[in-house]
């Protein structure tokens, strides 16, 4: 495949390809087989059986997405003469992705197994994920919601000592998405993919911004894909709202596409930015106090907003012909999509919002407009009023 063939491709076309990209870097993506169909569960006991080497399998579950696919996997396994052990996360809330949750995983996986096999979203991916580095075995997902665009990436967003840190972990080996399963998640997961994948307009922004200024690498070709992927969800913000199958289908097709991008590249570059460190301070500040906290992608949706007017505010001292994010479109797509649009309506206070446009460029050594506004001696100021805009 051509990296003009890769830029335009499906998600399932992408699955195993490689090429030599005019960038200079070689692109692969380790994932065999990615399959969105209804029913997939005989699909996914049918590559189990294939692929586990004789050994029993491991499905690990929360106690929500066992409800919602876990049981028929576990049928479909029966059914296909694979021996299938099982792990289910209790929680009356979101999982968190911390030492603890990694402790239990590795303690319920056994050495005789062959194959991990995640049934959930997020979070219970991105502990699959690291388990699956630490022990070398494979790990496949089957995904139950449309709520993030990690599935198909190569790192694990974990919580430790109290700290939101990025590990270097695998790709699993395939995917397995009913489309039935997916538009029937919670209204909340569905805005939270939305949010996730609205992030790339300034993430994509932070990345030019980092070419420009830092002489930055950067890949035409994988910016691309990430753009598709944001047309796909734009176009689609109204249908999520509405639970549309077809809009919540090229939802799940943008965020396999967004994951699959940075994988491709190595790192999340080209899919978080400002907005995701604003997300992942305001999140480890609720941990540090014990309190509850939005989902990843919904505030990555407000944060965006805010990273937008930070852009629009610093204008001025932008490259000639930089193209700065238009934070009233960003918020118009979010309204269309049902979702929150300023921190304040997430909960977030005052304080923690102001706080965190000042310190929130420290969770991560990557240059953002943040870390710009901080050189020139603007972040201060703006801090005030986009706090004063959000806050009025």
């Amino acid at each position: 495949m051509t990296e003009q063939q890769a830029a335009a491709a499906s998600t399932g076309e992408l699955a195993g390809v490689s090429f030599l990209c005019s960038c200079g870097h070689p692109h692969a993506v380790g994932i065999q087989t990615i399959i969105i169909e209804a029913g997939v569960e005989t699909q996914l006991a049918a590559y189990a059986y294939a692929h586990c080497g004789g050994k029993p399998v491991l499905v690990v579950s929360d106690n929500n997405t066992w409800v919602a696919q876990g049981e028929l996997v576990a049928r479909a396994l029966q059914s296909s003469g694979v021996e299938a052990k099982f792990w289910t996360y209790q929680t009356t809330d979101f999982l968190v992705p911390d030492e603890k949750a990694v402790g239990e995983l590795l303690l319920a996986c056994p050495r005789t197994i062959g194959l991990i096999i995640a049934v959930g979203s997020g979070t219970l991916n991105d502990l699959c994920r690291i388990v699956s580095d630490r022990t070398a075995l494979p790990y496949v997902v089957v995904c139950t919601a449309p709520s993030v665009d990690g599935y198909t990436s190569t790192v694990s967003p974990l919580i430790l000592a109290g700290h939101k840190t990025t590990l270097e972990a695998v790709y699993p080996t395939a995917i397995f998405a009913d489309p039935g399963v997916l538009v029937a998640a919670p209204s909340v997961l569905l805005q939270a993919g939305f949010g996730d994948l609205l992030g790339k307009v300034t993430a994509l922004s932070d990345w030019e911004l980092a070419r420009r200024l830092n002489g930055e690498y950067h890949c035409p070709t994988i910016e691309t894909m990430v753009r598709r992927a944001l047309e796909l969800t734009i176009a689609g913000a109204a249908g999520v709202a509405a639970r549309k199958p077809e809009a919540v289908a090229s939802l799940f097709d943008a965020l396999v596409l967004s994951g699959l991008a940075m994988g491709m590249i190595g790192n999340s570059r080209p899919a978080s930015g400002a907005e995701h460190h604003l997300s992942h301070y305001w999140e480890m500040d609720a941990l540090k106090n014990h309190q509850a906290h939005a989902l990843h992608g919904n505030a990555v949706g407000s944060a965006t907003v805010a990273i937008a007017r930070t852009y629009e505010l610093m204008r001025d001292l932008l490259p000639v012909g930089f193209v700065v994010p238009d934070s009233a479109e960003i918020r118009t797509w979010l309204t269309a999509a049902g979702s929150k649009v300023t921190p304040a309506e997430l909960g977030i206070s005052r304080e923690l919002f102001h706080r965190s446009m000042l310190e929130a460029m420290h969770v991560r050594p990557r240059f953002t407009i943040l870390r710009f506004a901080a050189d020139q001696g603007r972040l201060a100021s703006i801090a005030e009023q986009v706090t004063r805009e959000f806050y009025a």
